[in-house]
């Protein structure tokens, strides 16, 4: 069984992105608290996560940075080839089956409107080896 639950902020605004067939496509950052060993030492984990079709548009839409939500989804291995090492790169990520906005309606409005909004009005047409960094070269996130 492959599921995992998470609650946590966005570390920054959510990216809403589009497939050349029109799929939606949202990926954002949640820093996740935990506790470290017996002394209770707080450690903050960041997830990399990824909705897909209307869940990642309502994400765009009502998600900023600092915004809490709870996610659920698999969790998937990324991996490429690194070109200034030869060796692989990965990074975890979460697929989002269910991505729920935990702040009240209030704090949602007094947010400023993310930029997601503005690209959602006027779709950025992406192929899906974009999206996901399918270049064997490349880190799917730029992130080499």
């Amino acid at each position: 069984m492959n599921n995992a639950v998470m609650i946590g902020r966005l570390g920054k605004d959510p990216e809403l992105t589009y497939t050349a067939t029109g799929t939606a496509i949202c990926k954002f950052s949640l820093a996740v608290d935990r506790q470290k060993g017996g002394d209770g030492e707080k450690v903050t984990d960041w997830f990399d996560v990824v909705a897909w079709g209307r869940q990642a548009e309502t994400s765009a839409q009502y998600l900023h940075k600092g915004s809490r939500c709870a996610v659920q989804g698999s969790v998937e291995i990324q991996t490429w080839e690194k070109k200034d090492c030869s060796c692989k790169g990965y990074r975890v990520e979460i697929n989002a089956r269910n991505v729920s906005f935990l702040d009240s309606k209030e704090e949602r409005s007094a947010a400023p409107a993310p930029v997601a909004q503005a690209q959602a009005a006027a779709p950025a047409q992406t192929s899906a080896a974009a999206a996901f960094g399918d270049d064997d070269d490349q880190d799917p996130f730029g992130d080499q």
